[in-house]
C-alpha cells in the first residue's frame, strides 16, 4: 500500500506526542492545541503585535480651598486643561509601548492670597495659554490581560506670574502641581481590551491627590499646609490606519484675523456678554488617498478637536466677562455646525453622524480679538483605524507641499506666537517676538536707554476699545492713551504735543478704563505682558485747587505715577495749548528746565506806579501776609495790559526772579523758544540801580515768547543766551534737551527729579 507523504507527516506527530506524554510527569501533562492558540493570543499581544496607535490625550485638574489660623489664612483656586495628540508605538518583543505625548495646548489658572489679621499680606497670579511641547512616556505590560500608562505631561507646565507684597511686584515662574508616575502610577492601571472586543484603549482616571497622598475625598476643613488637586485624564486611542492622509485646512486661511463683537450696554461701558462672534472661520478634513493606494477614500465618522485661549475680556481693556461660561476665546458653536450636519459634543468638539465620508467641515467663532489656539481632526474606518489629521507644512517648497502631522494654528501664525501672521506682515512686524516692546520715537526723540511703551508685540495686535470702536496700535508706534475731560479746548495743546515728541495719542471715554487703576491693558496673561501701562486724565483744575498754574501730579515721570493734570483756567488763552502740552510732557518725564525762580501774583491798581501785588503760587507765599505793595516799570513805548489799565478782570502774571543759592538756573533758563520753559510776563532785576521791589513788566509787545518747540540743547538761547549774562541763563545741571528725556513705557522704575534748592528773592512794601 502506497502511504502518503502527508500521511507520514501526521503518524510521525501521533508518535512524537504519545513519546511525550509518555516521558511528562502527570501534572506537568501537554494543553491540547487550541489552549496552545488561545495563550499565544492574549489581550497584551494582540495590542501588541499592531505597530502603531493613535489618538487624544485630555486632561483637567483644579485645585481650590484655604488654610486658616487664629491670625492668618492663604487663600488659593487653580484649573489647567489640557489637550494633545498621543502616538503609542508597540515594540512587541519587548513587550513595551512608547509614548509620543504630541506638541499639546494648555489653559493655567493660578491665584492665591495670604492674609494677616485681615489684610492681605502676599498676592500670587498667574495666567497662561500657550502650547505644550512634545514629550515621551511609556506604556507597560503587567500582565497578559493589563496595561500601565505612565502619564508625564503635567509637571513642569510653565507660567509666568506676579507676587506682589509690601508693594513690591516680582515675577516669578510657575508650575502646576506634580502627578508623578512614580509615586502614583500604581493607579494608572488598566484592562486592555479582550481578544473578542473592538481594538481600542480607552482609559479614564478620577484622581485626588495632596502632595505624594492619594485621597478618597478632599477633607473639609483642609488641613493647614496641604493642597488637595482633582485630575480628570482621559486617553482614546486606535490602530493607525495608513492608506490615506485625512489633510486640515481652512477658508481664507491666509487673512483670517479673530474679531470679538462689541456691544454696549447701559450702565457699562463694553460687554463681552453678548453670544455674538466677531469673526467665523471654516475648517475642513479631506480624505486623501496615499500614492498607490488601491483603497476607499471614505471613512465612517470624522471628529474636530480644537483648543483655545482664554484671556481674560475681548480686549486688552475689555470688561471682564466672558462669550459663555466656559470662555473660551475659539468655539465651536452648536447652531452652525448643526447647519452643517455635525454632532455637537461640546465647546471643543464635534464630530459628523457615522456614515460615509471624504470630507468634513466645521465652523470655528471667535469671540476675542487675540484669541488663538490649534485644531487637529480625527478619521475612522470602517474596520475601527483611526487616521489623525495632518496640514501643509508651511516650510515645505516642493509641489505639492509635504505634509506634517502638526496642528492647524489659528489664526495662521508661527507656532512660537500667537500673532497672525497676516497682521505682523501688514506691520512689517515678522521678525518681533510676542513679548517685543523696543520701539522708539526716531528722530533722536526718548530716552534711548528706556524705549517702547509700555504695551507688548500680543498686546498691540489683540488692541483696545476706545469709545466703543477697536483698535489695534502698531508696533512701530510708541502709543500713549489720554483721557481728555478738556474736550475740545485741549485739542491743540494735544496736538502740539503730538507733533513735537512723535507720541501716538489715544483718546479713551469715560467708560473704557477703571478710574481706580488707570489700566489700558488690565486684561493680560503673562506669557505676553510687560508692564501694566496707565492712561493719564486731564481735565481743568477745579476751582478750590487752582491757583493759577497747571500741575502734573505726580510728575514728572512715566503714565503710572501721574495721578492726574489739572489745567489752570488762569492762563491767557493764547497760552493754553503750550500749557496742555507742557503738561503732557511731564507725564512722560520731561521736566522744566530748572526749578523755581518763579511766582505767580494779582497786579490790583493803587497809586500809579504802584499796585497791590497778591501771590498764588508757590503755595508758601500764598498767604495774607505776604500780600504787599510793589512798583511797575514799563518800558517806553509799552502797551498796557487791560489788568493793569483799569480792568475789572483779574489776571495773574507769571513774574520771574532769582534764587538765593548760587548757581540755580529758574524755570525761565535754557532754549527760549522751549515748552518745557516756562514764559515771564515780568521781571525783577536785582542789580543796585533798581529796587528789588520794583517789577519789569514784560506784556505784550515786549512779552517773552510762547514755547512752541520741544529742545535738544541745555543752552539758553534768544534772549537767555550767553549763560550768565542772558535773562534767565541756561538751564540747570541735568535738564534741557527736553526732546531725549521722553519715557512713556510703564516698565520702568524711574528716579524722582531732584530739584536744586531755591529760596526766592522777594521784596515788597507793606500795604
Amino acid at each position: 500500500m502506497k502511504i502518503q507523504h502527508h500521511q507520514i507527516l501526521i503518524i510521525c506527530l501521533a508518535l512524537l506526542a504519545g513519546c511525550t506524554a509518555q516521558d511528562a510527569p502527570p501534572d506537568e501533562a501537554a494543553p491540547p492545541p487550541q489552549a496552545i492558540l488561545q495563550r499565544l493570543d492574549t489581550p497584551a499581544t494582540r495590542v501588541l503585535a499592531v505597530p502603531k496607535w493613535v489618538g487624544v490625550l485630555k486632561a483637567r485638574s483644579r485645585t481650590s480651598g484655604q488654610w486658616t489660623t487664629p491670625y492668618t489664612s492663604h487663600e488659593w483656586k487653580g484649573e489647567l486643561t489640557y489637550f494633545a495628540p498621543i502616538e503609542v508605538e508597540m515594540l512587541e518583543a519587548s513587550s513595551f509601548g512608547f509614548v509620543t505625548i504630541k506638541r499639546g495646548f494648555y489653559n493655567f489658572s493660578r491665584i492665591e492670597q495670604d492674609i494677616f489679621q485681615g489684610q492681605t499680606v502676599a498676592t500670587y497670579v498667574a495666567r497662561c495659554s500657550d502650547s505644550a511641547p512634545t514629550r515621551t512616556s511609556t506604556m507597560e505590560f503587567l500582565s497578559d490581560t493589563t496595561y500601565k500608562m505612565q502619564l508625564t505631561p503635567f509637571s513642569g507646565i510653565p507660567c509666568k506670574g506676579s507676587v506682589t507684597q509690601a508693594g513690591t511686584t516680582t515675577e516669578p515662574m510657575f508650575s502646576w502641581y506634580l502627578l508623578s508616575p512614580f509615586q502614583f502610577g500604581s493607579h494608572f492601571v488598566f484592562d486592555l481590551p479582550a481578544v473578542d472586543a473592538p481594538l481600542r484603549i480607552h482609559g479614564t482616571k478620577h484622581l485626588i491627590t495632596s502632595d505624594s497622598t492619594v485621597l478618597a475625598n478632599i477633607p473639609d476643613p483642609i488641613p493647614y499646609g496641604t493642597t488637595p488637586v482633582e485630575w480628570d485624564i482621559e486617553w482614546d486611542l486606535q490602530p493607525e490606519g495608513d492608506d490615506f492622509d485625512l489633510v486640515l485646512s481652512a477658508e481664507d486661511y491666509d487673512n483670517w484675523l479673530p474679531l470679538a463683537h462689541i456691544e454696549p450696554v447701559v450702565g457699562t461701558s463694553l460687554t463681552s456678554g453678548a453670544l455674538e462672534p466677531g469673526s467665523t472661520i471654516r475648517v475642513k478634513a479631506q480624505v486623501v488617498p496615499k500614492p498607490g493606494s488601491t483603497s476607499t477614500s471614505k471613512v465612517k465618522q470624522v471628529t474636530f478637536f480644537l483648543t483655545s485661549s482664554n484671556v481674560p475680556g475681548i480686549a486688552m481693556n475689555a470688561l471682564d466677562s466672558s462669550p459663555t461660561p466656559d470662555g473660551e476665546d475659539l468655539q465651536f458653536e452648536q447652531s452652525k455646525n448643526a447647519a452643517l450636519g455635525l454632532e455637537f459634543i461640546d465647546l471643543a468638539t464635534v464630530q459628523t453622524p457615522v456614515g460615509e465620508y471624504e470630507e468634513a467641515k466645521a465652523d470655528i467663532s471667535s469671540f476675542d480679538f487675540g484669541g488663538y489656539g490649534d485644531v487637529i481632526a480625527k478619521a475612522e474606518t470602517e474596520d475601527g483605524k483611526v487616521v489623525m489629521s495632518v496640514i501643509e507644512d508651511p516650510a515645505s517648497t516642493s509641489n505639492p507641499p509635504l505634509l506634517t502631522k502638526d496642528p492647524l494654528l489659528l489664526p495662521k501664525r508661527k507656532p512660537d506666537s500667537h500673532i497672525a501672521t497676516q497682521w505682523k506682515t501688514t506691520e512689517n512686524s515678522l521678525s518681533k517676538t510676542d513679548l517685543d516692546d523696543s520701539e522708539t520715537l526716531g528722530g533722536g526723540r526718548g530716552d534711548v536707554d528706556k524705549p517702547g511703551d509700555g504695551l507688548s508685540h500680543y498686546e498691540e495686535y489683540r488692541g483696545f476699545i476706545l469709545k466703543n470702536d477697536h483698535i489695534r496700535t502698531k508696533p512701530s508706534d510708541v502709543d500713549y492713551f489720554l483721557n481728555n475731560k478738556m474736550g475740545g479746548d485741549a485739542a491743540a495743546g494735544i496736538q502740539l504735543f503730538k507733533d513735537l515728541t512723535n507720541i501716538k495719542v489715544h483718546l479713551v471715554g469715560d467708560d473704557d478704563f477703571s478710574p481706580s487703576d488707570r489700566l489700558i491693558n488690565p486684561f493680560h496673561e503673562k506669557t505676553a505682558h510687560v508692564a501694566n501701562q496707565h492712561l493719564v486724565i486731564i481735565d481743568y483744575e477745579s476751582s478750590t485747587l487752582d491757583k493759577g498754574a497747571s500741575t502734573t501730579y505726580g510728575g514728572p515721570s512715566n503714565p503710572k505715577n501721574i495721578l492726574r493734570i489739572g489745567i489752570t483756567r488762569h492762563g491767557l488763552p493764547e497760552e493754553l495749548a503750550r500749557n496742555v502740552a507742557h503738561e503732557l510732557a511731564h507725564s512722560v518725564n520731561v521736566p522744566h528746565h530748572g526749578e523755581g525762580g518763579m511766582f505767580l501774583a494779582y497786579l490790583d491798581p493803587l497809586d500809579a506806579p504802584e499796585f497791590k501785588e497778591t501771590p498764588t503760587y508757590p503755595p508758601e507765599l500764598n498767604t495774607p501776609t505776604a500780600v504787599g505793595k510793589i512798583a511797575t516799570l514799563f518800558e517806553p513805548g509799552t502797551q498796557l495790559p487791560f489788568a493793569l489799565a483799569g480792568s475789572s478782570e483779574r489776571r495773574l502774571y507769571a513774574i520771574a526772579t532769582k534764587c538765593q543759592e548760587d548757581g540755580t538756573q529758574s524755570v525761565f533758563s535754557g532754549a527760549h523758544d522751549c515748552i518745557m520753559r516756562y514764559r515771564a510776563n515780568a521781571l525783577i532785576h536785582l542789580t543796585p540801580e533798581n529796587l528789588r521791589y520794583e517789577r519789569h513788566m514784560l506784556v505784550y509787545n515786549m512779552a517773552e515768547p510762547i514755547g512752541d518747540k520741544l529742545c535738544t540743547t541745555t543752552y539758553g538761547t534768544g534772549f537767555n543766551a550767553g549763560g550768565i549774562t542772558g535773562r534767565h541763563g541756561n538751564a540747570a545741571s541735568n535738564r534741557g534737551e527736553c526732546a531725549k528725556k521722553m519715557v512713556v513705557s510703564d516698565r520702568y522704575t524711574l528716579e524722582a527729579w531732584t530739584k536744586p534748592a531755591c529760596t526766592l528773592i522777594r521784596t515788597y512794601k507793606p500795604l
